[in-house]
């Protein structure tokens, strides 16, 4: 415990007192493929789990906005959706 006290105090935090969040690091391997948009940047997922993943382990916020791949989406079906 000392040890980590120290750590923590070069650091400037303590790291006995914060709780990091744990992100989930497996997948089922169903493969279904999923579109998703964050800040203007769409991204093909294998899943909506690896997407979730990715989501959690980036802190990031994508949301799936079709089932298939980005690159199967039309200029057209984009301006569509309600984004």
């Amino acid at each position: 415990m000392l040890l980590l006290a120290g750590v923590g105090i070069i650091y400037g935090q303590l790291h006995t007192s914060q709780v990091p969040h744990k992100c989930h690091d497996v997948c089922p391997t169903s493969y279904r493929v999923v579109c998703a948009l964050y800040n203007g940047c769409l991204r093909t997922f294998a899943s909506s789990c690896v997407m979730r993943m990715y989501n959690c382990k980036y802190q990031k916020d994508y949301r799936i906005i079709s089932q298939r791949a980005c690159e199967f989406i039309s200029n057209e079906e984009l301006r569509n959706l309600e984004l």
